[in-house]
């Protein structure tokens, strides 16, 4: 019950080989609406306390996790779960029964799946997340398992937990089109929330000044290269493909880390992966379309009726239905487009551009 580095090699399209293919519209398409909201509620906190904290990090920890659950820890041969308490910290996964403890330090997880159920525990768990970690140079799993809600809002808080600040090499963008750019290559943090990966710090900036990010509901293919180093060894190179302003971009990243870009790519399958189930069965009628294209495409003040020379009854018409497919965050204006509807709108842009 060992999972492997599946992300270090190349990748097919990004939503091939989700992690998991269940069926996730109606209630479970709600419910991960309000989820993600949560998420990017504790993120921001998350920031705000990083960013004010004065504590001394040699000598104290947050609690981020405590939930209660059944998993099986550490590779039991036995494959027997147990049910316990689950607490994370930024340092480490705890899984604690009242009569055993096992501790996972952040630093030595190297694979996170979720919705995977390893056969040798599928006749107890309906949805879980499989940690893999290296404990006294020899590679462990832990699978937790729960209901959906809970594993996917806590799988997200892991994957945080692992990756947040770490330092990676930007190129952005290497290419626009199929046009190779002399972009250098920059030093960055790397900080994720459900709907982008950002890269702040260092020399590196957006044309605006302001920090470098991928919207992950603008991607439309990512692969992961090797490339020969300046040493003679290899480096493992995450090329991201997006749209950006309607022109398709390459973004090439980099960490000196090859777990953490194993653990990167993992979530950017699994992000896409929730995004294009969510839209899978919607049928977008194309005066709907017209609506998110125009509202991704203009400024807040902009008489979008006008623009789209229809009436405003007609606009609220077509406003609601799109509210009610989960594409806008509102049914009345003013209205932003939810990840799903963004992901629409970007693979219109990109079959203009093909």
């Amino acid at each position: 019950m060992t999972p492997t580095d599946s992300d270090a090699g190349p990748r097919r399209h990004a939503g091939d080989g989700g992690d998991g293919d269940h069926s996730e519209h109606g209630d479970v398409a709600e419910g991960r609406s309000d989820l993600l909201e949560a998420y990017r509620q504790r993120g921001a906190r998350d920031d705000d306390e990083a960013s004010t904290s004065t504590r001394d990090d040699d000598t104290t920890e947050s609690i981020v996790v405590d939930f209660i659950a059944n998993f099986v820890a550490g590779g039991n041969a036995a494959f027997d779960p147990v049910k316990g308490r689950v607490l994370m910290s930024d340092r480490r996964l705890v899984l604690a029964t009242s009569e055993t403890k096992t501790t996972v330090p952040i630093a030595s997880i190297f694979d996170i799946a979720v919705g995977q159920v390893p056969p040798e525990v599928e006749e107890f768990f309906d949805y879980t997340v499989m940690v893999g970690y290296v404990e006294d140079d020899r590679r462990k799993t832990t699978v937790i398992g729960g209901d959906r809600e809970t594993i996917e809002k806590f799988s997200l808080l892991l994957f945080r937990a692992v990756l947040n600040g770490s330092v990676a090499l930007i190129t952005h963008p290497a290419k626009v089109g199929g046009r190779v750019l002399d972009t250098p290559e920059r030093r960055s943090g790397l900080h994720l929330d459900y709907e982008s990966v950002w890269f702040t710090g260092g020399d590196l900036a957006d044309v605006e000044g302001g920090p470098v990010s991928i919207d992950l509901a603008s991607v439309v293919f990512f692969e992961v290269l090797e490339r020969n180093d300046s040493t003679g060894g290899t480096d493992l190179v995450l090329s991201v493909q997006h749209v950006d302003d309607g022109r398709t971009v390459t973004s090439e990243i980099t960490m000196g880390s090859r777990r953490k870009m194993n653990i990167l790519g993992r979530y950017l399958r699994l992000i896409y992966h929730w995004i294009e189930t969510d839209v899978r069965d919607i049928d977008v009628e194309e005066q709907e379309l017209e609506v998110l294209v125009g509202l991704y495409s203009t400024s807040e003040g902009i008489d979008l009726a006008s623009l789209l020379d229809v009436g405003e009854a007609e606009l609220d018409v077509r406003l609601e239905s799109l509210h009610e497919d989960g594409l806008i965050t509102n049914a009345e204006r003013p209205v932003d487009l939810t990840p799903q509807g963004r992901f629409i709108v970007n693979e219109e842009f990109e079959d203009i551009n093909v």
